[in-house]
């Protein structure tokens, strides 16, 4: 699993390096695709969107527990499952701004003559930025209400994703440093 991780990153290197415009461009593509997905989501009426966070719960009760005889809309009066799904909902918050965080983390990593340290500090305030424009564009659709604990989610999703590179990065470069220091090493698995 580490060589296959290790020649990911070693393919995700080069081809940064070797086309940098291209990897720049596809990485700002993406990220705005994702910034798109984020606000269509957010931009859901209040029914939609609890539908869609109950149909997921269900989802997951399910798969845990298959004799389960719950639906969609046997639960509402449950304050437990309620409260499960107001989880759902924030474990989704992470999820979507943890991978917003990672494509601007990567699309930082192009822009070679920046100092390393603008790849981990401006995901996180994009994402700070987005974090509140998406709640106060919440405030304006029916049902549904902005959240200053949900700009808080998004924040330490993105500090917890950013973070997870860096080690990853860090561990990748000691890595590679053995391995030029050391030839041997690189036949160890």
């Amino acid at each position: 699993m580490k060589d296959r991780i290790v020649s990911l990153m070693d393919a995700y290197r080069r081809f940064a390096r070797r086309h940098p415009i291209r990897f720049i461009c596809a990485g700002i593509a993406l990220t705005v695709l994702w910034m798109c997905v984020i606000m269509h989501f957010s931009g859901e009426d209040a029914d939609i969107s609890g539908r869609r966070s109950s149909t997921i719960l269900v989802g997951i009760i399910h798969a845990v527990s298959p004799s389960s005889d719950i639906t969609v809309n046997g639960y509402d009066y449950d304050t437990a499952l309620i409260n499960a799904e107001k989880v759902v909902r924030k474990v989704a918050h992470m999820i979507e701004y943890g991978i917003l965080s990672l494509l601007i983390w990567s699309v930082m990593f192009g822009f070679r003559k920046l100092p390393r340290i603008f790849a981990y500090i401006v995901p996180v305030v994009a994402v700070a930025a987005l974090g509140t424009v998406d709640e106060m564009n919440q405030r304006s659709i029916p049902g549904r209400y902005g959240s200053l604990f949900d700009v808080c989610v998004d924040i330490t999703a993105s500090v917890t994703a950013v973070f997870i590179a860096y080690r990853l990065t860090l561990r990748y470069r000691r890595r590679k440093i053995r391995e030029n220091n050391n030839p041997s090493v690189r036949n160890v698995p």
